[in-house]
Formats: structure tokens, C-alpha cells, sequence
């Protein structure tokens, strides 16, 4: 009974980075990417998250001086599913004030965008290639808001604004918790993964014209 339960392959891994002012408070920015990892050459190959961890270390040096960082890591097997299971690697990190605040703080997208496209573009395969239409964009959006913010409700979300950047593979969305929170969604964060995003928290008197990398 226990070799059954010594389930190592997976078929599923999200990554999420979230940057917040400190540990203990809401994120401020949030990355999402959602791969396919290869399968290893014999059943009992176990799923390794250290190629992943190690792909966001520009991330932490991007940060600059000590950074102040938590690492949260779990997969989950089921046997209805033949034990093969899904992945979850979140990193979060420390990097100044949230956005609204000093000119000086660091903007990590294009460092955690270049180390979510290298691991797209390694032996994990991204989940999605096709262009997004306008209702697959709009779901996809709401998605990340709720997977980067699990307490907001998707339902009382509205859509503020929109545009696709058809060329770049890309849509960026305007979205609105009334009274709560405004939400910018970039979809298409990372080349040729359509819904990989980049979620954005803002207070919700502040007016962003669109969201960029």
C-alpha cells in the first residue's frame, strides 16, 4: 500500500510570483504561468522542483540587497487520476511599497517575465498557444484575479476597460472590485502562453490607462 502512495509524476505545475511590502500583507503584483512538465523516462521518477527554483534566482537578485522571501511548494496525487498529480511552487518576495508609492521602488516584471519565458521555453511545455478571443480573454482574466486573489469574489468583478494586442499575443484588462480594489490584468506576460498573466492590485481611486510589461 505504501509504494502506492509514492506517486511522483505530474502533470500539471503552476507558478506564481507575488511581490508584496512585506511578507505579511496582500500582494501587490502577481505572475502566473501554468506548465505541463515532462514525464520521466521510468514511473518511478519523482517530479523535481529544483530546476524551477532555480530559474527564478534572477528574481531574487533583481530584488537587490537581502531579500526577504517565503517559498511555498505542494503537489497533490489522486488515485482516481492514476496518482498522476498537480504541482503548486509559489515564491513570494519583498520589494518595496506597493504601487502608488516611491518612483525609486523596483519593477520586477521584465526579470520575472524573462525567467517565466525560459522555463516556457525548456522541457516543460506551456498549457495554451492559441489566441485568445474576446470571452476566452475576459474568463482567462478573471481567473488570474482570482487565482492571484483567492478571497475576491469573481462574480463582483466588472470590466473597466480593454485591448488587444493582437501582435504581441497580448490583452490587457481593466477590472474592478467595487469599493475594494482595481485589478490590471496582462494577459500574454509570457510569448506564446496566451493566458500566463500578470495581475496588478491597485487602490481603486487610482486610474491606470493600460497595463504594460
Amino acid at each position: 500500500m505504501l509504494s502506492a502512495l509514492r506517486q511522483a509524476q505530474v502533470e500539471g505545475l503552476r507558478v506564481t510570483v507575488a511581490v508584496a511590502s512585506s511578507l505579511d500583507e496582500e500582494p501587490h503584483d502577481v505572475y502566473l504561468l501554468d506548465l505541463t512538465p515532462p514525464h520521466g523516462s521510468e514511473a518511478g521518477d519523482r517530479f523535481d522542483e529544483v530546476p524551477y527554483l532555480e530559474g527564478l534566482e534572477p528574481v531574487l537578485e533583481a530584488v537587490g540587497g537581502q531579500p526577504s522571501w517565503a517559498v511555498d511548494i505542494s503537489r497533490t496525487h489522486r488515485s482516481d487520476r492514476g496518482g498522476v498529480g498537480e504541482a503548486y511552487l509559489a515564491v513570494h518576495l519583498v520589494a518595496g511599497t506597493a504601487p502608488g508609492g516611491f518612483a525609486s521602488d523596483p519593477d520586477l516584471t521584465s526579470v520575472v517575465q524573462g525567467a517565466l519565458t525560459q522555463m516556457a521555453d525548456g522541457p516543460a511545455r506551456s498549457t495554451s498557444a492559441d489566441p485568445l478571443s474576446h470571452d476566452d480573454a475576459l474568463e482567462a482574466g478573471v481567473a488570474a484575479v482570482t487565482q492571484a486573489f483567492p478571497n475576491v469574489d469573481p462574480e463582483s468583478l466588472s470590466l473597466t476597460d480593454e485591448e488587444n494586442h493582437a501582435a504581441q499575443g497580448q490583452w490587457s484588462l481593466g477590472l474592478v472590485l467595487a469599493g475594494v480594489a482595481r485589478f490590471q490584468v496582462q494577459l500574454g506576460l509570457v510569448p506564446g502562453v496566451p493566458e500566463s498573466a500578470h495581475v496588478r492590485r491597485l487602490p481603486v481611486s487610482e486610474v491606470v490607462d493600460s497595463v504594460g510589461p
